[in-house]
């Protein structure tokens, strides 16, 4: 069958049983027990991504709506909770099912074909690999960029990035970081502000031979538009 999947399953007995069952059913099966597991592992493309919400390092959903940016792969959402509100704002975040614990293991291997037929039949591009996350390491003020090099950051550049990462969108408006700016610089103004940005750009390139991923939000504000995560 050759259909590749990543499990991201915290109950390690639980993720035994499922594997063993997939693997026997012809899939090729790779596990992850936390998120940060599993953005590594997402370097290399799957067909399906199995996910669970409560991990031991985050929010699956949040992690769902994140992944969805920038891989192909078929999400099947698994897991014990199964409010309506939550199976709703899974599949429109991102998820192509919703299967709630304790699941019938044939159930999930019909419902990774399902997906896996719906994708193929309707697959216009190749499936592509998360990309490896910028880190923002907002206490020890460092950057580390997804090739792997780091930078020491200054208070404003860690306040900004700080503000952006910890946003669901990753936005933040000038007037929200020139007030944030304000607290530790009395007068931020809005010119000091976009040196701030266009040194903070300059300093990536330099330092971390990466283009800052920091953009202007429509002139209303500032977006950071890849992968990020604080640590």
């Amino acid at each position: 069958m050759g259909i590749s999947v990543l499990m991201v399953e915290d109950d390690l007995d639980l993720a035994e049983e499922i594997a063993t069952f997939l693997d026997s059913a012809g899939f090729s099966v790779s596990r992850a027990a936390t998120i940060r597991e599993a953005e590594t592992l997402l370097a290399n493309a799957y067909d399906l991504l199995i996910l669970d919400i409560n991990l031991p390092d985050g929010d699956g959903l949040a992690f769902c709506r994140e992944a969805r940016r920038y891989i192909r792969s078929g999400i099947v959402m698994c897991t014990g909770r199964g409010e309506r509100e939550l199976r709703i704002a899974s599949l429109r975040d991102g998820a192509d099912a919703y299967l709630v614990k304790p699941v019938d293991p044939e159930e999930l291997e019909a419902t990774l074909l399902s997906v896996h037929r719906r994708l193929t039949t309707n697959a216009a591009m190749p499936l592509q690999a998360m990309p490896h996350p910028w880190h923002l390491d907002v206490e020890r003020r460092l950057l580390v960029a997804p090739n792997g090099i780091s930078m020491i950051l200054n208070g404003p550049e860690s306040v900004l990035l700080g503000t952006l990462f910890r946003s669901a969108d990753r936005t933040a408006r000038k007037e929200d970081l020139m007030a944030l700016l304000a607290s530790e610089d009395e007068g931020y103004s809005l010119h000091r502000l976009e040196a701030l940005v266009s040194r903070l750009r300059a300093k990536a390139t330099t330092r971390c031979g990466l283009k800052l991923p920091l953009v202007s939000n429509y002139g209303k504000g500032y977006a950071f538009i890849e992968h990020g995560r604080l640590v």
